[in-house]
């Protein structure tokens, strides 16, 4: 590949000096107990499992981690935006961070370990004294990302703070698009999304272990809940987003990716009555399909008969009916004759295959809904 002209270099020199980040880090050792104070006085902040991520380690991995601090293992250091004066956004090392914390106060024991088996069924309280100690001990690092300068960099610390964590949090088993946009995107209908994706009924159909039942007061969250494929990778918080971005007819180019991201920073800015509007509509939309559809609402029949649960159904039927609304007393009126007609049309091979089979092109998508609209109002 031929290089470029000394007009290429010195453009590239330029754009060099005109938008390379003025980062300082730091780096500093923390004892654990000193990284248990700034959790709990809030100067580490974000560690909740809504931010970032659900809590994705379970507690084998947990238990591992904390073996290798107890065994004095080098373990990576935790990334710290400091967003104001001696306070931090952790930007990576929350699930580092969250199990050091849980531990102390005895919210887990330790199972499955292997080098160390005695350990296995002790919490941190039930630990030998000299154990403890030892683990008190323990140092865990800290790099802190500080962005200098004023002005323009001052205005862009936002963008700043956003491109470094998604940098920091891309490759191997790190955050999935749905948990980057939780994170870059933070504002009400970020909020509005983790609501609603916690709605009795929405849980019920998506069979997802229920709130009231797996949330305790303290806000606790049972190994039903955690461990729960949808819940865990905010896959539920997604299928709420789904339906604001693609019941917007403007909004399908491109790749789903990029409708979902675009939905996500259209609806940054919006005011709290917006976002009361919004829960409405689709809590009234999730309503009226299970009015019509019952108990297998958004499931279709697989080759062995049984019936299955389906996200490019779900697409479809939800922006279906929010397209035909204004018929709705009708179409619950009809319900039999509408179920008949959207079974029907999934009997078609050419039909099923772009409403179930998944294709992952706005084109497709608009097809989907399409086909629905059509086959729902006949």
């Amino acid at each position: 590949m031929a290089k470029g002209t000394k007009a290429d270099i010195k453009s590239m020199e330029q754009k060099f000096s005109d938008t390379a980040f003025r980062l300082t880090q730091e780096r500093n050792d923390f004892l654990l107990p000193q990284v248990l104070d700034f959790v709990r006085q809030k100067r580490w902040l974000n560690l909740r499992p809504e931010y970032q991520r659900r809590q994705v380690w379970d507690d084998v991995k947990r238990s591992l981690f904390v073996e290798s601090l107890l065994l004095n293992v080098p373990i990576p250091p935790v990334f710290l935006y400091e967003y104001d004066l001696s306070r931090y956004e952790v930007m990576d090392g929350q699930q580092r961070l969250t199990s050091i914390l849980e531990f102390y106060e005895n919210r887990f024991a330790l199972k499955k370990l292997d080098r160390w088996h005695e350990l296995n069924g002790f919490r941190y309280g039930e630990l030998p004294e000299s154990l403890r100690r030892g683990l008190d001990r323990r140092r865990i690092s800290a790099t802190v990302l500080l962005v200098e300068g004023s002005g323009e960099h001052e205005q862009n610390r936002g963008d700043i703070r956003k491109l470094v964590f998604e940098r920091l949090n891309t490759g191997g088993q790190h955050l999935n698009p749905q948990e980057l946009r939780n994170c870059l995107y933070e504002g009400l209908f970020n909020t509005l999304l983790i609501t609603l994706s916690k709605d009795p009924l929405f849980t019920d159909i998506w069979e997802i272990p229920s709130y009231s039942k797996n949330v305790d007061k303290h806000g606790n969250i049972s190994p039903a809940l955690r461990d729960n494929s949808l819940y865990k990778r905010m896959g539920d918080c997604q299928l709420v987003l789904r339906f604001f971005a693609f019941r917007k007819k403007a909004n399908l180019r491109g790749s789903v990716r990029s409708m979902l991201d675009r939905c996500m920073e259209e609806n940054m800015g919006i005011t709290e009555g917006v976002a009361g509007q919004m829960q409405e509509e689709f809590r009234s939309r999730l309503q009226l399909a299970s009015n019509i559809f019952g108990k297998q609402v958004f499931r279709y029949k697989d080759e062995d008969d049984k019936w299955q649960l389906s996200q490019t159904l779900y697409d479809g039927i939800m922006v279906a009916l929010d397209r035909l609304w204004k018929q709705k007393d009708r179409l619950v009126a009809n319900k039999a004759r509408v179920v008949h007609d959207v079974e029907r049309l999934l009997q078609d091979e050419k039909a099923f295959e772009v409403i179930v089979g998944r294709p992952n092109t706005a084109r497709a998508v608009q097809q989907r809904m399409d086909m629905l609209v059509e086959a729902i109002k006949g």
